[in-house]
């Protein structure tokens, strides 16, 4: 690959190879935080995350940090670093870790990417107008093992009133508790994709985003009468949230790890149990009749834990996780039709919150 490895020592120490797949940490949970220095710049370091494209373990595992959340004129700026380990069974291509949601973007850029406001339940993706992706080409993105390499994408413009946000990166993975801060990261470097250490890309501000619609990448996460998808109902009383997934969409048939309609509302359950849950959290898989009990209960049990497993990372120190299944031994409707059928394929996942009700 004809990229310079820069930082090719540093960002092998920097990789947080311990970190499991799919998870993320704050400052303080062993990984670097505060400001690092790397060939000479100063780099903030908020956050680490590790994942895997789509949860496949035949994936790659890529690794990497965030570095600044920052108000920009007429949007938000995100910085990224990352890349895979040293010992890595081949270079970092983005193309191979990204994966484009529908078709609301140009598949050239990373942009399963968000930004998760928790004080009011939403979540945007990076803007875009008719002409621009306001987000790192993919091609740029590219590295060799052992380096960093930062990307951006530029949000819309968050409430003043906003002090952090959580950040989402690709397959769900959610780094929490990310100060939002002013201006853009200098030095400003002329790559569009630079190494760690040789300056920050240039980000999109001002007259540039005039004609993106942030309207367009914003989403209300979690609504007590369910979200957009119609995949999550919630009801809530001052002390309890109850929250029923629909399997026939978070799962595809037979299937037991959650598809990509499901990540969104899955990080928005998440962004709420981290802000506002206490104590347990039980997360409960059930099926309809067809098949087997055994087969029916080993597969609620699998549903179960995969919504555990996708939440539990994202969700904060406060609580703690349990799943369990049920099978078909609990149907809130009959099993002699279609509609019944559909309505007993669920997951429930059950919590106690603090400070009343939303």
């Amino acid at each position: 690959m004809a990229r310079r490895v820069g930082v090719l020592a540093l960002a092998g120490a920097l990789l947080p190879a311990a970190l499991p797949a799919t998870a993320a940490s704050e400052p303080g949970d062993g990984v670097p935080s505060g400001v690092v220095v790397v060939d000479g710049q100063d780099v903030p370091v908020l956050g680490s995350f590790t994942f895997r494209k789509g949860w496949d373990p035949r994936s790659p595992e890529v690794v990497g940090f965030v570095h600044g959340v920052r108000r920009v004129e007429g949007g938000t700026a995100l910085y990224y670093s990352l890349g895979v380990a040293p010992d890595a069974d081949e270079d970092l291509l983005a193309e191979s870790v990204f994966e484009t949601s529908a078709s609301l973007y140009d598949p050239a850029y990373a942009t399963e990417l968000g930004l998760v406001d928790v004080a009011s339940t939403t979540m945007s993706t990076p803007l875009r107008d008719a002409d621009s992706t306001f987000a790192t080409g993919n091609r740029d993105l590219s590295t060799d093992r052992g380096a960093l390499v930062v990307g951006w994408a530029v949000f819309p413009a968050l409430p003043p009133t906003t002090t952090t946000v959580q950040v989402r990166m690709p397959s769900g993975t959610m780094v929490p508790g990310i100060p939002v801060e002013d201006g853009a990261l200098e030095p400003v470097s002329d790559e569009p994709a630079p190494l760690l250490g040789a300056g920050w890309p240039k980000v999109p501000q001002g007259a540039e985003l005039a004609d993106a619609d942030p309207a367009a990448v914003t989403w209300t996460l979690l609504r007590r009468s369910g979200d957009l998808q119609a995949i999550a109902q919630a009801q809530e009383s001052p002390q309890e949230v109850a929250v029923t997934l629909d399997t026939n969409v978070l799962f595809a048939s037979g299937a037991t790890d959650p598809g990509s309609q499901a990540e969104t509302v899955l990080a928005g359950l998440a962004a709420d149990i981290a802000a506002r849950g206490t104590g347990e959290v039980l997360v409960t898989g059930h099926t309809d009749a067809d098949g087997t009990d055994e087969f029916n209960q080993t597969l609620s049990e699998n549903r179960a834990l995969a919504v555990r497993e996708s939440l539990e990372p994202a969700s904060g120190g406060g609580v703690t996780f349990v799943s369990v299944g049920k099978g078909e031994s609990e149907p809130i409707a009959g099993n002699d039709t279609d509609d019944g059928k559909q309505a007993n394929r669920r997951v429930t996942v059950v919590y106690q919150v603090t400070g009343g009700g939303q």
